[in-house]
């Protein structure tokens, strides 16, 4: 997407359709400095799925809190995720690196049957391994529409700043966590294997890494917002004070089935996270069926819903697997809400020699 070599103090976006966060900040060797980390409500259906709806409301709420925090230029990174945003993991033989986008023109037919012209093709290594006698490259492929990508690149120059690095979300956490180490004190990514998962506003990120390499990476659409909506209907409430009522929910776990507003509230959120977690089974289906023997060791939530009390006994109640709200990064002694900033603080991490998209 957007290329740079930079490694200097960045501004670094990452849009929501409820909310945005920006941080300003850097990083050297292995430590993140930061300057300066804010977030604000955007406007209703301005921004949505990927997708910028309304540019010039949307670059105007922007430079409004730019100015307020005295950002006036700079270089930025942003970061972007959409569920029209196609991946897909492909075998290759094992070759040189610069080889693997000649052969990608010749296999992703087999796998992305869809008008070429219209995305932006951008490849990983994820993995080695060994099939029968013959080493081969286990290989990410994220193609991004090509209007997707132009959109926020004219958004960037239009809020006053240079443009410089465009990143798939899954792959913002997956560097901040291999950059970490260690989660919550005593999870080890690098010798387990870790479902992220993202619980937005508009949107569920699940991205599993196995003994610190991405392994599956998937974009819910449409399923929290079918939340707040369903809920807003039900008891007449604005989405901000769906927020606030969400804070007194003693334990999303427990089903009560006493009558009152508070109650069917809790119980339609319920419901519908239940949902989430059936599309959630799918993907680790997939990584089961495509990983024979391999199993997930921890379940790690952050992001807007993960704020929900109880929301992790959900998790574990359905899946059976050892499930935490994320807390705390090794190496991350920064006085900033992990759970909110978590894609703003991954875009800072480019390290050479491995290939970001």
């Amino acid at each position: 997407m957007f290329n740079s070599l930079f490694k200097k103090n960045v501004i670094s976006i990452d849009l929501g359709s409820f909310e945005t966060k920006i941080v300003k900040g850097s990083k050297k060797k292995d430590k993140i400095k930061i300057d300066k980390a804010f977030s604000f409500k955007i406007p209703d259906s301005v921004y949505m799925n990927g997708y910028i709806k309304n540019l010039i409301v949307l670059v105007d709420s922007v430079r409004n809190e730019l100015e307020k925090n005295k950002i006036r230029s700079g270089i930025c990174y942003l970061s972007i995720k959409s569920a029209d945003i196609v991946t897909r993991e492909i075998s290759f033989p094992v070759v040189d690196p610069e080889e693997i986008d000649g052969l990608l023109k010749y296999q992703l037919p087999e796998y992305l049957p869809m008008d070429y012209s219209k995305y932006v093709i951008q490849h990983k290594i994820i993995d080695k391994f060994i099939e029968g006698d013959k080493e081969k490259l286990n290989v990410l492929v994220v193609a991004t529409p090509v209007d997707m990508v132009d959109m926020h690149y004219n958004f960037v120059r239009d809020i006053g700043l240079r443009p410089v690095i465009l990143d798939y979300q899954p792959n913002c956490i997956w560097k901040l966590f291999r950059f970490a180490n260690s989660i919550n004190g005593k999870i080890n990514v690098n010798d387990k294997t870790i479902a992220a998962i993202d619980l937005g506003y508009d949107s569920i990120d699940v991205t599993i890494i196995r003994e610190g390499k991405i392994k599956i990476a998937r974009v819910i659409d449409m399923e929290s917002i079918t939340i707040n909506n369903d809920t807003k209907n039900l008891v007449a409430a604005t989405v901000e004070e769906i927020s606030s009522m969400k804070s007194d929910i003693n334990d999303i776990s427990i089903l009560d089935d006493k009558l009152s507003d508070h109650n069917r509230y809790i119980n339609n959120i319920r419901t519908n996270i239940e949902s989430i977690l059936t599309i959630i089974d799918r993907i680790f289906k997939f990584y089961f069926s495509n990983y024979i023997g391999c199993e997930i060791d921890f379940i790690i939530l952050f992001g807007g819903l993960s704020n929900i009390n109880g929301i992790d006994k959900l998790f574990l109640n359905y899946f059976g697997i050892p499930t935490v709200i994320l807390n705390s990064i090794e190496k991350l002694n920064i006085a900033v809400d992990l759970n909110k900033y978590m894609n703003c603080l991954g875009l800072l991490i480019r390290d050479d020699g491995v290939q970001y998209l």
